[in-house]
């Protein structure tokens, strides 16, 4: 187990190198823009406001929406697609594959799924006891559902 924890931690600690690799190239680009070019090159005083208000109209923009994704969350699937106690029990004694199916079938008919397996059967996870919602899968990183699995994008 102390293996285990010690490579999360490693994984944590080497998961920011592409995130400060994308600050320190946006700083260095932030200081050639303003400082280099509009500051020390442009002469014409309106022009250079103009330069400046846009690029840092764009870059509060970029600014806010890169740091948002990097601290949000994954989504994970609502309370209502959670198996009821009940549910999952009946679900859990059936032994018959296709009786369980159709449990699941009976759950689904008022949720809004509308992907399926290959095999025509609702989509359910075994370890998070979840039905799953269109674009759902298993994080084996997060150790749960997670919903459209964007959130292991290496850059953010």
């Amino acid at each position: 187990m102390a293996l285990s924890r010690g490579l999360r931690c490693c994984q944590a600690v080497f998961s920011w190198i592409p995130v400060l690799i994308i600050t320190a190239v946006v700083l260095w680009s932030y200081y050639a823009y303003v400082f280099e070019l509009c500051l020390f090159t442009i002469s014409n005083t309106f022009e250079k406001v103009v330069y400046l208000l846009v690029f840092h109209v764009c870059f509060v923009m970029f600014s806010w929406t890169y740091w948002k994704s990097i601290f949000t969350p994954p989504a994970t699937p609502c309370k209502k697609f959670q198996l009821s106690y009940s549910d999952k029990q009946r679900y859990e004694m059936e032994e018959r594959p296709d009786a369980q199916k159709q449990i699941l079938v009976e759950i689904a008919k008022k949720l809004p799924i509308f992907t399926r397996a290959q095999s025509g059967a609702i989509r359910f996870c075994d370890r998070c006891q979840v039905l799953k919602p269109d674009r759902c899968h298993h994080c084996s990183v997060c150790e749960t559902c997670v919903l459209k699995m964007d959130h292991h994008c290496p850059w953010v």
